[in-house]
């Protein structure tokens, strides 16, 4: 049911990604930095996916990551607010004949749910969308599609609390993805941590706690933290 006050998935904070050009930037760009093979790989093995499993990734982007999975599940659910990023990522579908991946329009909140629990849920890189409340009410809502016993992986940006100095941490940070990423990809992530809505990890590590979702692994690297839950 829709409520007069559900925060809206679909208005894009930061990045546009319902401009074309955009999608395909980004897509280009995430193949140049991230061997996204090897990533779905790391993925399957950390939420023990087999042929007869079913999966749900929130927030698909391009679709990479759901490709690359349905090659060891049996069916993928690919969901994500952007008609155009899903556009982008039906046309990969065809052109490389993969019929087991099924994208719908839907974020965390709204859109498309799952008609029954899945075996695995995944999501990277989409959270952050989110204020914290709605954050705490997503995960409440994806843990109820996911059966006891299944996975959760959540891969996104989380501030580490322990830092004693945000602002150097923040100026090494973007300096280090200057080097490695350029002036832009640089800027966008200048354009992330003033106006999008990353959690420090105690906060988010509640909120998973609270959703019922038991870590098992955390991994912090840089700007990014993937964890690895269970039901």
């Amino acid at each position: 049911m829709a409520y007069p006050w559900q925060y809206d998935e679909s208005v894009q904070i930061g990045t546009d990604y319902r401009d074309e050009n955009e999608v395909r930037e980004y897509d280009e760009r995430m193949r140049r930095l991230r061997d996204v093979a090897k990533e779905a790989a790391d993925i399957a093995e950390a939420i023990a996916i087999e042929p007869d499993s079913t999966v749900w990734e929130i927030g698909t982007g391009t679709g990479e990551c759901a490709l690359q999975l349905s090659r060891m599940c049996k069916k993928v659910f690919a969901a994500d607010v952007s008609h155009v990023m899903l556009a982008y990522a039906r046309r990969k579908a065809e052109e490389r004949r993969v019929e087991n991946v099924e994208f719908e329009l839907g974020g965390f909140l709204s859109g498309f749910q799952p008609d029954t629990q899945v075996d695995a849920i995944v999501s990277q890189l989409a959270l952050h969308h989110l204020p914290d409340f709605w954050k705490s009410r997503a995960l409440e809502n994806t843990a109820q599609k996911l059966r006891k016993g299944g996975r959760f992986y959540l891969r996104d940006v989380v501030f580490p609390a322990q830092t004693p100095d945000f602002d150097a941490y923040f100026e090494a940070l973007i300096a280090g993805i200057r080097k490695q990423g350029g002036d832009d990809f640089a800027d966008k992530t200048v354009r992330h941590i003033k106006s999008e809505f990353s959690t420090l990890d105690w906060i988010l590590e509640g909120m998973l706690d609270r959703a019922g979702l038991k870590i098992l692994r955390k991994d912090f690297n840089g700007f990014l933290t993937a964890y690895v839950c269970e039901k």
